[in-house]
């Protein structure tokens, strides 16, 4: 690893340029073809349809691979393969940048965003068609997706840059409202896991959840205040009021919405959510202090050899590629799969039986019968199984990964002002704009809660849902 992001970065002449863009082509390649690996071992091909048709799960698996992968993919070819591709000659990519090496990173990785989204997008499209279309696209024909995705990315080098510029500005847009959406999927989390140990106890005879309930708040609490005081001793220095800010600010909310969380003021708050959202806004400072550009005030913002040839800085690269994959890939997960905050039950919570049009359950004995005739008619295709319906949430679910794939295309060039300063795997995300952001996703995160604790003593005749 270490010797092929050395070789890239010291290309320059035509022989490392060649080397570079084959072993680009070469990496898209090979991590497409990892996340078709999970398919084939998932399921098995037919060789007349090349429907690979694995289980739902599985499919969302190796989705969520496939943008793991793309994030890899895209921080390699800015940190590591922009000198060389700066030479290249004959593609838009490189025309239009006029060897800048800061635009050539910047293009690249919206080139992987993008390309990504679409497919996605494309991939949403077709889980509205109704039928069987939606079911085989979502779980089926990985071979043709693949190929598809693989040819469209080699495909974008050629794309003018103002294609995908726009597509930048309208990825910074999404992803404001991507990490919103975040701080919402924690707050229902907070409230979700408190009401599930609450119900527990009051079910129960002892007092073992509710000292599980206490246990858990005492070390979110510990942890939280530790780590502010460890910030303020790493972060903060004589010319560091933007990290003495935000850790004082930090520290107000916390004791601020405790406080209101088990006032009379809001009989509906517990502690519980707010330790939770408390342990977040200090992480989220956290990540925020690590993004001040400024060396005197991020102890940790020092980047590393340039030529990565050591054992120790191949190790970080590494870990700095799985970190990030991972993080995305886990935001994206949890933003795809919370379709249920969108919409209210269809159905009451108790009813266990399917209903009739007139409003009747059907019974267990007409299910069963139904069941055998099903069976009946798979045995008599000779197919032996019963196709699986499409989720309900399919198209939801692409829709959000491409909204993810907006994300990290904004992230990694730190909101469209990446540095050629910041030219380590480990600072992809150091920058003014990328700890602003922070800050901004961490107070609207703090109104946002305090909102929901006190909006039922200011509007008492509005039914909340609680």
């Amino acid at each position: 690893m270490g010797g092929l992001l050395s070789t890239a970065l010291a290309g320059g002449g035509s022989l490392a340029g060649c080397f570079a863009m084959r072993s680009v082509l070469a990496l898209v390649g090979t991590t497409l073809g990892s996340c078709f690996g999970t398919c084939c071992a998932s399921c098995a091909c037919s060789a007349c349809t090349m429907a690979c048709k694995g289980s739902a799960q599985g499919a969302r698996v190796a989705y969520l691979l496939l943008l793991a992968a793309g994030v890899v993919l895209a921080l390699v070819l800015r940190f590591a393969f922009a000198p060389a591709m700066a030479s290249w000659e004959g593609v838009q990519l490189v025309d239009m940048c006029e060897g800048s090496i800061e635009c050539t990173g910047n293009e690249a990785v919206y080139r992987v965003a993008g390309t990504l989204a679409a497919f996605y997008l494309g991939l949403g499209a077709l889980c509205a068609c109704p039928g069987d279309v939606g079911a085989s696209a979502h779980r089926g024909f990985w071979a043709i997706k693949l190929f598809v995705l693989s040819t469209a990315m080699v495909g974008s080098l050629w794309v003018p840059n103002g294609a995908f510029d726009a597509f930048a500005s309208v990825s910074r847009v999404a992803s404001v409202l991507f990490v919103l959406y975040q701080g919402l999927l924690l707050i229902d989390f907070a409230y979700m896991w408190n009401g599930k140990w609450v119900g527990l106890d009051e079910e129960a005879d002892g007092f073992s959840w509710r000292a599980g309930i206490l246990a858990i708040c005492v070390a979110l609490y510990a942890a939280s205040f530790t780590g502010i005081g460890m910030m303020y001793s790493l972060y903060t220095g004589d010319e560091c009021g933007f990290s003495s800010a935000v850790l004082t600010a930090t520290l107000l909310a916390i004791v601020l919405f405790t406080g209101l969380g088990v006032s009379p003021l809001s009989p509906h708050g517990a502690l519980l959510p707010s330790a939770i959202i408390a342990a977040d806004c200090v992480y989220l400072a956290y990540s925020a202090l690590s993004s001040n550009p400024v060396a005197a005030c991020n102890p940790f913002s020092a980047p590393g050899d340039a030529d990565g040839t050591g054992g120790h800085e191949t190790l970080h690269l590494v870990v700095g590629l799985a970190m990030a994959g991972v993080s995305i890939a886990w935001k994206a997960n949890s933003a795809a799969t919370s379709v249920h905050l969108l919409h209210a039950p269809e159905a009451p919570a108790g009813t266990l039986l399917p209903i009739t049009a007139n409003g009747a359950a059907v019974q267990t004995s007409e299910l069963a019968a139904a069941s055998d005739e099903e069976s009946a008619a798979a045995a008599a295709d000779g197919s032996g199984e019963k196709e699986e319906p499409l989720e309900a949430d399919a198209a939801f679910f692409h829709v959000m990964m491409a909204v993810s794939c907006m994300y990290f295309g904004t992230l990694l060039t730190d909101w469209g002002t990446a540095s050629p300063d910041h030219g380590d795997i480990r600072q992809y995300d150091v920058g003014w704009a990328s700890a602003w952001v922070k800050v901004g996703t961490q107070w609207s995160i703090i109104v946002m809660y305090i909102w929901t604790l006190i909006a039922p003593a200011l509007f008492p005749d509005r039914d909340f849902g609680g």
